[in-house]
């Protein structure tokens, strides 16, 4: 609808009224849809987009008000402006008018000229309504795209999403989306093609996108509405190239197609604008994420190449200290056995440091893997208990066991579990001064899922009357290297990824971590993990 031409349902019983108003109409550019009664003119409004109602009220099947009321029933309806042509001119008759939803009424006979400014004035009425209900439709469905774009950072969930929000609301027979590769795009996402992109090699040469280049040389959007069948898609007509940035760089194009020239309007452009801002962001940030996740797997590479470089030359480092040390190639004094017991002593640390980034390395790439079976957790705990027992006893500490024998066994993967337990205790006794006690206890306990079912878990929890943290730092207590600013804790060897490494085991086993601690007191950690008969694979 522009500002000289209407859709005008003009609705009067009266032949000769109603084809007079509607020549006077026509003169005027406007276009007139008949109807002789209120019925009619219900079936007409299913039939035709109709702007502004002319209405008479004393008409036979349905009268003038009968026909307000019909329309305040129907949402799509009701917003019609009605002006109302009537001979009756009293006011009970004008006040019901109003009263039912018309926004004039003006008696026969009327002036033609007041009949137009009010015609004119109610069209602008309406004009305004309509943009700004187009505004707020529009508003909707952004908020609509942006809620599932928010909801996905993978790249081609991206753009299938913003592509087939496009196509849905600007028509099209054919979309595709993609990322620049030099001279070719490389399509994401497609609809409506069949041999045109395939998926072992979906490039498409830029030189066959007409608007591509003014696209990217403007970065504006590119409109071809008549391409005489250049295109990708066979018997193309018109195009659009949508360049998505972020800053100013491109960094997505949007391409839609049509068999029809001509195939979109000023308002169907000025969408795909907005869909494009708000799709920048969304291909960004999924960009992002692929960076990410090529720098992760950069990093474990790297981690895992210069872990099995280091273990070689470290192996030898200790056996040969081993050697010296077995005194089975000559005497060695004391302060060359120190020396050797040093370099066993470091061997060992970095050993332990390579073992633990390989871990992280792993964990962070998701390729730590768990071998579970039914293990009993007292066997595990006794196995700790007797690889720690030296350094345990080498200060003077005590260590506790209350693992009752009869405990169901868990679902876990053994050498894991040991190493969690292992973590812990290793943490119990460095952080413990000397004649302390450490307490290992297992019990059976429910637990509730995420889906609220209760599950049988076992509850093990590891504590010690050691130095505690402080308050202030608990909340960073499983980050990756983190140690803490307790000078007395500094003073004991570490790398601050064991219990980052341990509260990754125990979720990987469906398990959960926490721990509560007093500063200079003590602390307890705490861990749960699936019954093996409990647990569903």
């Amino acid at each position: 609808m522009n500002d000289t031409h209407a859709h005008i349902l003009v609705v009067d019983d009266n032949d000769i009224n109603r084809d007079t108003l509607a020549r006077r109409l026509e003169k005027v550019g406007h276009e007139v849809i008949e109807a002789e009664n209120g019925r009619i003119a219900l079936e007409a409004l299913t039939q035709h987009c109709i702007d502004i109602i002319l209405l008479d009220v004393m008409m036979p099947v349905m009268n003038g008000f009968e026909l307000l009321l019909a329309l305040k029933e129907q949402p799509n309806l009701k917003n019609i402006p009605v002006i109302i042509l009537s001979a009756a001119d009293d006011t009970d008759s004008i006040v019901r008018g109003i009263e039912l939803g018309a926004e004039d009424y003006l008696a026969k006979p009327y002036n033609m000229s007041l009949l137009k400014a009010r015609i004119n004035a109610s069209l602008g009425r309406k004009r305004l309504y309509d943009k700004e209900q187009a505004r707020l439709r529009e508003i909707a469905i952004l908020q609509q795209v942006d809620a599932e774009l928010n909801a996905t950072l993978e790249m081609r969930r991206v753009m299938e999403i913003t592509l087939s929000w496009a196509l849905r609301q600007v028509g099209g027979d054919a979309g595709a989306m993609g990322v620049l590769n030099e001279d070719r795009l490389h399509i994401y996402a497609s609809q409506g093609y069949t041999y045109e992109i395939y998926e072992d090699s979906p490039f498409v040469l830029l030189d066959q996108l007409p608007g591509a280049q003014f696209a990217l040389h403007t970065g504006t959007l590119a409109y071809e509405p008549e391409t005489a069948g250049a295109g990708l898609l066979a018997r193309t007509q018109s195009q659009i190239i949508l360049p998505l940035y972020r800053e100013t760089a491109v960094i997505a194009l949007l391409v839609l197609e049509s068999t029809q020239p001509n195939q979109w309007q000023p308002e169907h452009v000025d969408f795909l604008r907005q869909l494009g801002n708000h799709a920048a962001s969304a291909v960004a940030n999924a960009q992002l994420v692929e960076a990410l996740k090529l720098a992760n797997e950069a990093k474990s590479e790297f981690v895992s190449f210069v872990s099995h470089e280091l273990k070689i030359p470290m192996t030898s480092i200790k056996g040969y200290a081993d050697i010296l040390l077995s005194g089975n190639f000559g005497s060695i004094n004391e302060a060359q056995i120190t020396f050797l017991d040093t370099i066993r002593s470091n061997v060992n640390r970095m050993n332990r440091l390579v073992s633990d980034l390989t871990d992280v390395s792993r964990l962070e790439s998701g390729q730590l893997h768990l071998e579970t079976q039914p293990i009993q957790l007292a066997e595990v705990v006794d196995e700790v208990a007797a690889s720690t027992k030296a350094q345990i006893e080498a200060k003077r500490q005590t260590l506790i066991l209350t693992v009752p024998d009869n405990l169901p066994d868990v679902w876990a993967d053994r050498n894991r579990l040991g190493q969690i337990l292992t973590n812990l205790v290793s943490n119990a006794y460095k952080y413990t001064p000397e004649n302390g006690r450490i307490t290992i206890c297992a019990e059976e306990m429910n637990s509730v899922n995420e889906e609220a079912e209760i599950q049988p878990m076992i509850h093990v929890s590891v504590a010690d009357t050691g130095l505690g943290i402080k308050e202030e730092e608990q909340k960073a207590i499983f980050n990756k290297f983190f140690r803490g600013s307790d000078d007395e804790a500094l003073q004991s060897p570490g790398t601050g990824l064991g219990l980052n490494i341990t509260k990754n085991l125990v979720e990987l086993h469906d398990g959960r971590i926490w721990f509560e601690s007093k500063y200079r007191e003590g602390t307890t950690f705490h861990f749960i993990i699936p019954v093996a008969n409990g647990h569903h694979e």
